[in-house]
């Protein structure tokens, strides 16, 4: 079937084009378009996606014969019914990350004149994606001018519909995306949350140095982002839309223009001055910045404060934060502004003032969920030395009394209510629970609930090396507790911290070993578990490695041939008892080495046998 121009290969834009776009569309609230594709249409289009997933054309010439089918097929079905619909969208970037330069160059010069509509639609926008990435990474490899000029007339569209794809949730990504590609910068995908499968940024391309862009990109990224400067940073910082634009933007031009850079960064400084009396407890502190008071505001002032320099962190510091470091880690948006100055001191004197201001609002940072800012702190603490004894200060905000009843449990309680991240009272209401027996009569799991946040509290608190108070805790708790400890997605990142922190004493780390060894083939063969047994047995002493090769070698029918305990069987077990033999192995080699230089007769005995006799 021929077609006399591209818009009828295309098909009729009024009727497969949305009428109105709307930023927050869902894949599964898409427009009607999707019900064009006849079944037998859409079953070839998932044959050939199977086929290229499945398939390693070392023939080329079967590759590109597939992709010519394929492209009849576009033409013949309408490229537009395609790509707005949810699996032949797919199935066309698997194409487009995948076929030769003539196709990709052909594919490029359908979507360009739609560039800005593509940008804007749900699915559509995932291959524009794919093939804005895939055409960078092409320049780079081969700079052949058709794909320079490919280049300049796509970047040249986006530009000039900048204020339509900042008023669109897709659009205004597909920018950050076509900024990160012009200079390799590998980023997150944020798409790949909603499960989205994108194939051309699988395998995205990195650039070292932006030095090495060639002529015609840097040229492509001034232009850009001279075009995006134009627009009004005071209103993009405040938008769903424009702040994560601007916060790519910054940490792009940090690598790539100075004064560009420095301009973009006065502008946001700038709006630092403006401030906010409209907050909970604002007749105690007073206004505060209203960057830093906006959950979109704090997004792009974290990213300035990530990339200002130490005399420039200083100076906001000492100008907008020093009198209000207490209000700010209370708010639930700003106090992530907090973290960030602790995380990027650049001096003990900041860090010593921050964290003697905080060091009293434990308490209050835990009730408020503000755990982030306690984590911030421990952090800053252990990097610049700056106290001791705050384990005394943070067990204290759990209420753990210290009457003789309780003392007997006392340090269990540490660990547990550390790492639920709850009060003495609550979990002592939970363990009363749980000594009651189920409905069917039989008794309940002495279980431990432990959270993230309260594993990455554990984590700083064994990295400060603070383990007076928790070492009885943790070597006192129940087998129950131990295998929940080391097989939890998240607390048994909190033990391989413990094992393979330098402030903990080898004394602690055996005695909580010595408790773990009934226990260990519980938690060996699981995912997380293996990883904790390996840390734990790269700390243990050679005694203690002994024994627990014991206990690998009863269950090693189990351990051997498991996904996951294979690997604990081949880098502790068998590690640990080839060593011996390699010994021997090299004195054997370096008495054959010895002989052969005459340093050692053949009639003389070795040393070896002089030794045992």
């Amino acid at each position: 079937m021929t077609y006399n121009n591209e818009e009828e290969c295309w098909g009729s834009a009024a009727s497969h084009m949305p009428q109105q776009v709307h930023p927050t569309k869902t894949p599964s609230s898409s427009d009607s378009s999707q019900n064009d594709l006849p079944k037998s249409v859409l079953e070839y289009y998932l044959h050939i996606e199977t086929v290229l997933t499945t398939t390693d054309f070392e023939n080329k010439e079967h590759q590109l014969l597939l992709e010519e089918k394929f492209l009849e097929q576009v033409k013949e079905d309408g490229a537009l019914r395609i790509l707005y619909h949810w699996d032949g969208s797919r199935v066309l970037e698997r194409v487009i990350a995948i076929c030769c330069e003539d196709n990709f160059c052909y594919l490029g010069n359908l979507l360009l004149p739609h560039a800005v509509e593509l940008a804007c639609h749900n699915t559509a926008s995932h291959v524009l994606e794919t093939f804005l990435t895939r055409l960078i990474s092409l320049v780079y490899s081969n700079e052949s001018s058709k794909l320079l000029e490919l280049a300049e007339k796509v970047f040249r569209k986006l530009c000039l519909n900048v204020p339509r794809l900042l008023e669109n949730s897709h659009g205004s990504y597909t920018l950050r995306l076509a900024l990160q590609v012009l200079v390799g910068h590998q980023v997150e995908d944020e798409k790949k949350t909603k499960k989205r499968w994108c194939i051309g940024r699988d395998n995205f391309f990195h650039v070292s140095d932006p030095k090495n862009i060639n002529s015609c990109l840097k040229r492509i990224l001034h232009k850009f982002t001279k075009r995006l400067m134009k627009e009004s940073v005071a209103e993009l910082v405040y938008t769903m839309q424009g702040a994560p634009l601007i916060s790519v933007l910054l940490l792009l031009l940090h690598r790539t223009e100075n004064k560009s850079f420095n301009a973009l960064k006065e502008e946001i400084s700038k709006l630092l001055s403006a401030t906010e009396d409209e907050y909970r407890g604002s007749e105690k502190y007073g206004p505060l910045p209203k960057l830093a008071l906006n959950s979109q505001g704090s997004y792009v002032l974290q990213s300035l404060l990530k990339v200002s320099t130490k005399t420039e962190l200083e100076f906001l510091y000492e100008k907008y934060f020093n009198k209000a470091t207490i209000p700010l880690a209370l708010h639930p948006i700003a106090n992530y502004i907090i973290q960030t100055l602790l995380d990027n001191c650049p001096n003990v004197t900041m860090a010593t003032t921050m964290c003697n201001e905080l060091f009293p609002l434990f308490e209050d940072l835990l009730a408020e969920s503000a755990t982030g800012v306690v984590i911030a702190v421990l952090n800053c603490c252990h990097r610049y030395a700056v106290a001791k004894e705050i384990s005394k200060l943070l067990l204290d905000c759990f209420h753990i009394p210290e009457d003789k009843k309780v003392f007997t449990f006392r340090f269990s309680f540490y660990i547990i209510c550390i790492l639920s991240l709850k009060t003495y009272e609550v979990v002592q209401e939970q363990i009363e629970y749980s000594k009651k027996p189920t409905q069917s009569g039989k008794p309940r799991r002495d279980r431990l609930e432990g959270c993230l946040t309260g594993s990455l509290l554990l984590q700083a608190l064994f990295k400060l090396g603070e383990i007076e108070l928790l070492e009885d805790g943790l070597c006192s708790l129940s087998e129950d507790h131990i295998v929940y400890l080391c097989d939890n997605k998240h607390t048994s990142h909190a033990m391989q911290t413990f094992f393979n922190s330098a402030n903990i004493p080898d004394d602690v780390k055996h005695r909580f070993i010595q408790t773990a060894i009934p226990v260990i083939d519980k938690f060996v063969t699981s995912p997380t578990g293996s990883h904790v047994f390996e840390a734990l047995f790269s700390s243990a002493s050679n005694r203690l490695k002994k024994n627990l090769c014991q206990v690998l070698q009863l269950k090693e029918s189990v351990i051997k041939f498991d996904k996951y305990g294979c690997h604990v069987w081949k880098n502790c077990y068998q590690k640990y008892n080839e060593q011996p033999v390699e010994k021997k192995k090299n004195k054997r080699k370096k008495l054959t080495d010895d002989r052969k230089s005459n340093k050692v007769s053949r009639r003389s005995k070795p040393e070896l046998i002089k030794d045992k006799t």
